[in-house]
């Protein structure tokens, strides 16, 4: 048997208890620090995939004063009373009984004991540990040698097209709606991604929403400063309210965005129209239309010239993300419909399939809180983080329009 040990740093959320805004603490890689109020809530989650009797133990991260800290869990409707001592890093908690597969969340929480009379006498909490564990593949968490930002974050879905013909797309529709509730801050649903950019809406704080473009340059860095002018994608238009600016840290290019207060429960459609200059660029243009605005038309975001290019569009694809890490314990889903392509002459080009894949926070099991498919009625489906139980759906499976599209 081994112990199991969790790192808060990398598996850990908060969550205001309060009405009103709490005193958040600061989750790092060293734990959770900085602890100073009773109404915030600490959750660690964890998989268990495997039926056993476990006690668990918290390590702390510091020496502290005496602390009294309440710990539930709630899948199993249990509660302890955690009585840190001063002199110790490590303290026993309590045993517990799993019966069934999934994933479990570990909640503290600071009490009005006596020993908290001083606000900010949390222990800062460095790990979580399971003793007596007979196999640690049986659990599943994000691990230490992954990355705590994008394992927070939980992961990406996507779906690539496959469409009849590949030659010369000069256009391509889809349709995003993301529900009521599942349009959590950090989502982006991106609508209509390919080979040279992505576009799409995202949750950017409670108050702002965009509806942001971008192209990269063929230069491959992360730092737009270091772009030649000769790799420098160029704006050649742009909507009257749109904002631009270079954008880095994922490749960098040119970005595009509308601040647009886009609502849940709407069907947004999305317009790409790509193909080759004469000059050696490619000019890349999208636009974005409102259905719930009366005489609603297609509205023009931006439009981009890449250099060292000479393509129509190409690995055209849509996938739903987490970019915000301290809301990866909040779900987020979106529909994607009606995708529609064209070909240069205005043939309209067939959509076979959606072909479902997911990134390396999936492919490593650091998370299993994704899924996507088809659902009757409302069209292919992404969705992910808020650590629900897995589904049965497999990298590289296939879903095809006619499941939905015959109704």
């Amino acid at each position: 048997m081994t112990d199991l040990q969790v790192l808060f740093g990398w598996n850990s959320f908060q969550t205001c208890q309060a009405v009103n805004a709490c005193v958040s603490a600061s989750i790092e890689e060293s734990g959770v620090m900085q602890w100073s109020d009773s109404n915030l809530l600490i959750s660690i989650f964890l998989y268990i995939a495997a039926s056993g009797v476990y006690d668990f133990y918290v390590v702390s991260a510091a020496i502290q004063r005496q602390a009294q800290l309440l710990v539930t869990i709630p899948q199993l409707q249990q509660s302890f009373v955690a009585q840190f001592n001063k002199d110790s890093l490590q303290l026993h908690i309590g045993t517990i009984t799993v019966t069934n597969p999934g994933y479990y969340r570990f909640d503290f929480q600071g009490t009005n004991s006596i020993l908290n009379k001083n606000e900010g006498d949390y222990p800062a909490l460095y790990s979580l540990v399971l003793s007596q564990v007979q196999n640690p593949n049986n659990f599943n968490y994000v691990q230490k040698q992954f990355s705590s930002y994008f394992g927070r974050r939980g992961p990406s879905v996507h779906f690539s097209y496959n469409l009849e013909s590949t030659k010369n797309i000069l256009q391509f529709f889809n349709e995003v709606n993301v529900p009521e509730n599942l349009d959590t801050i950090g989502t982006y649903a991106m609508a209509i991604g390919f080979d040279y950019g992505y576009f799409g809406i995202q949750v950017n704080s409670e108050t702002e929403r965009r509806v942001l473009f971008s192209v990269w340059s063929p230069q491959n860095t992360d730092d737009p400063s270091q772009i030649k002018p000769e790799n420098a994608v160029l704006l050649v238009a742009k909507g009257n309210n749109t904002f631009v600016q270079e954008f880095g840290s994922e490749g960098s290019g040119g970005q595009s965005y509308l601040v647009y207060p886009w609502v849940a429960g709407v069907s947004y459609q999305f317009k790409l129209e790509g193909y080759p200059s004469d000059d050696g660029y490619s000019i890349f243009t999208t636009y974005f239309k409102d259905p719930s605005q009366p005489n609603s038309d297609y509205n023009l975001i931006a439009s981009w010239k890449r250099p060292k290019t000479q393509s129509y569009l190409s690995g055209i694809y849509s996938f739903l993300e987490n970019f915000e890490p301290e809301t990866g314990h909040i779900s987020r889903k979106a529909y994607y419909n009606n995708q529609q392509a064209f070909d240069k002459d205005g043939n309209s080009i067939k959509i076979q399939y959606a072909k479902f894949t997911y990134d390396d926070t999936a492919a490593q099991r650091q998370r299993l809180d994704y899924d996507g498919g088809v659902e009757q009625g409302k069209g292919f489906y992404l969705q992910n983080c808020g650590f629900f139980n897995p589904t049965s759906i497999k990298y590289g499976d296939i879903f095809n329009l006619n499941n939905y599209l015959s109704e």
